[in-house]
């Protein structure tokens, strides 16, 4: 992935160029401003035009999103955690273990660190455990529900793995290994749930063809509605 600079109507704009195997153009714009995915073969310059001829597009979509952009997550009280969908807070409270554990509840992530710990490590400790937390939960509640839609299409589970990624919700590779973004599990259930069928979906066409969205129909007749309601979101909480 590179970083471009391009003018729209007199403005400069930093943007994000990945490739992908997809055979079209794709835009997208979210907190980490905008990204445009090219075909494999098409030079990064192309991505230029792209911009150019959206102009009108773009601008006032990067407009929307430069009020809400993502805030910095220190994992101090008060702060709050994106989880399925809910805003969770932030509590800290200190214990005699040296393990930092974290654990989710109806209105609040309880943070149980060492109290002996130095004040100037607190942060940085707090920032692993929840990080680590979170993705061993996005892990436990991604793996089942991507294995039953792949059992619905007659595979077996495939091997599943989470990491913090800007710009993608998931991934599948040709090896069969399919790769979700942690963050997803701000998101509410449904939502989640759409990301893991199209990936699902990827097992067997490794593409965006009609026969991947027949297959995607099959398993979720609505997935346009989650899909658009995902692009029109702003995932609750902090992301980091």
């Amino acid at each position: 992935m590179q970083t471009r600079i391009v003018d729209l109507a007199g403005r400069e704009v930093s943007y994000r160029v990945r490739h992908s195997h997809r055979r079209t153009i794709g835009l997208r714009i979210d907190a980490d401003g905008l990204l445009i995915t090219l075909p494999q073969r098409t030079p990064a310059i192309e991505a230029d035009r792209v911009a150019r001829d959206r102009a009108g597009w773009i601008l006032p979509r990067l407009e929307k999103w430069s009020g809400r952009a993502r805030p910095a997550f220190t994992g101090a009280p008060g702060e709050t955690i994106g989880y399925l969908g809910r805003e969770l807070a932030v509590r800290v409270e200190p214990h005699g273990r040296a393990r930092t554990l974290v654990s989710a509840h109806d209105d609040h992530v309880l943070i149980q660190v060492d109290e002996r710990l130095d004040p100037a490590l607190r942060s940085s400790t707090i920032m692993r455990a929840v990080k680590r937390w979170r993705a061993d939960t996005a892990l436990s509640h991604y793996t089942p529900r991507i294995a039953a839609y792949a059992q619905a299409l007659g595979l077996g589970a495939p091997a599943v793995k989470v990491r913090a990624q800007e710009s993608r919700w998931g991934s599948c590779s040709s090896d069969g290994v399919i790769r979700m973004n942690v963050r997803l599990i701000a998101f509410p259930e449904e939502e989640i749930d759409y990301v893991c069928a199209h990936e699902a979906c990827h097992l067997i066409e490794m593409n965006h063809s009609p026969r991947f969205y027949a297959l995607l129909d099959r398993l979720m007749p609505d997935h346009k509605i989650r899909r658009r309601s995902m692009r029109e979101r702003t995932p609750p909480g902090h992301a980091f």
